[in-house]
């Protein structure tokens, strides 16, 4: 058995290979069992995963080799559409974002990266309110890290659309939940928000809350400083 990143990856791609050359033989169930195999040894190595789909997709390939029977799991479905808004193709990586978000619906990660795929298709208003839900869910891995994005993609689109209050508060909701995001405070001086009126605005936000009764989570470098997500509405 591979032990090393490196082996894994040559063995992943052995089985790939194999299977691109049964494919080309019109040999499309063993094609598929080598794909598998790639995928199983370096779950990192999707190509296997976006070959077949294409195939699947553009080819017409029969329903028993559908790419659904392969991303059992909902991280893989997360990374193939990943690697399909990639590719430029944000409508088929929707579908199986969607997948990944009806499998675990309380991952922001997930939600977020449906929203991009949704925000490249031109369905924007469905893309901000997945990044409205993203943006109070708690589950998945580092929720608070991925709960911040989505504020922050939130007040990005906000900002595209000129709406620059809203696109302020969500911004400091992502700063509050990640203070280190580079990105974050880039466009908050971008919407006039230096340090000290980060910091400030950010205090004022957090006493909000506390008046609605809502609940905290302390934040990394904001110990003295939690913050919680404001009610939906407040965009």
């Amino acid at each position: 058995m591979a032990e090393t990143l490196f082996e894994r990856r040559s063995a992943a791609e052995e089985h790939y290979q194999r299977g691109l050359e049964l494919k080309r033989k019109g040999f499309f169930l063993e094609a598929e069992q080598e794909f598998r195999q790639s995928m199983e040894t370096d779950p990192a190595f999707f190509d296997p995963l976006l070959e077949l789909l294409i195939e699947q997709e553009e080819e017409g390939i029969a329903e028993d080799l559908r790419t659904s029977q392969l991303l059992r799991r909902a991280d893989q479905k997360y990374k193939l559409g990943i690697a399909l808004l990639k590719h430029n193709r944000p409508e088929k990586a929707v579908r199986h974002l969607n997948e990944a978000c009806a499998l675990e619906s309380d991952n922001a990660k997930y939600l977020c990266a449906l929203a991009q795929a949704l925000a490249a298709s031109g369905r924007k208003e469905e893309a901000m309110e997945k990044l409205r839900i993203a943006a109070g869910v708690r589950g998945g891995s580092n929720p608070q890290e991925n709960s911040a994005r989505a504020h922050y993609l939130l007040g990005k689109m906000h900002l595209k659309e000129g709406h620059v209050n809203r696109a302020r508060r969500r911004l400091l909701m992502a700063y509050a939940l990640n203070p280190e995001a580079e990105e974050v405070i880039v466009l908050l001086k971008k919407v006039g928000v230096g340090p000290l009126r980060r910091w400030l605005m950010s205090s004022c936000l957090k006493r909000q809350n506390r008046a609605q009764g809502r609940r905290y989570t302390p934040v990394a470098r904001m110990k003295d400083n939690p913050m919680e997500i404001p009610a939906e509405g407040e965009d």
